[in-house]
């Protein structure tokens, strides 16, 4: 018989991930950056960063993929990528924000779309096999637009 593929695995919980999100939020509270992205997959904490991050600069405007979800999948990444344009201090995080990222690159030839990134995939809680092929496909795309991102000055946060 034949090992699993990582794929087929589902990633498991650390029991010390939610306390190390908390720990990651006091840090980002303290010198918050006006426009900050939070991306990664299903139930990996993206929300509950974000809301407390929004306590430690409550005039940003907070933007969730989730928001989006009556549009199509491409639709979806579509608009979140124009989120990215607008003036002001501002979060969006969700699933969707690889994908966002990777239209706002492919329509700005320079730049970076945010004053930081944070990329966050490792679960807080389990995942079910719908939500573990989403976090894979994530990470792909994260992965294939990572370095485009860091070429052009873009901050990263990588937890």
């Amino acid at each position: 018989m034949s090992e699993p593929s990582a794929s087929s695995t589902l990633q498991l919980p650390r029991s010390t991930r939610k306390l190390e999100l908390k720990g990651l939020a006091r840090m980002l509270a303290a010198t918050l950056p006006a426009r900050l992205v939070v991306a990664g997959g299903p139930q990996a904490g993206k929300t509950t960063l974000v809301s407390h991050l929004a306590r430690a600069n409550p005039d940003a405007k907070v933007r969730g993929s989730d928001e989006l979800i009556g549009l199509g999948w491409s639709e979806s990444s579509e608009a979140a990528s124009h989120w990215f344009d607008e003036p002001g201090s501002w979060i969006c995080e969700g699933a969707a924000m690889p994908r966002a990222l990777r239209k706002w690159l492919a329509r700005n030839p320079e730049g970076a779309p945010a004053d930081l990134i944070v990329w966050v995939n490792e679960p807080v809680v389990a995942r079910s096999r719908g939500q573990h092929v989403m976090a894979l496909g994530c990470q792909t795309v994260w992965n294939e637009i990572r370095t485009e991102l860091t070429e052009r000055g873009q901050r990263v946060l990588e937890f």
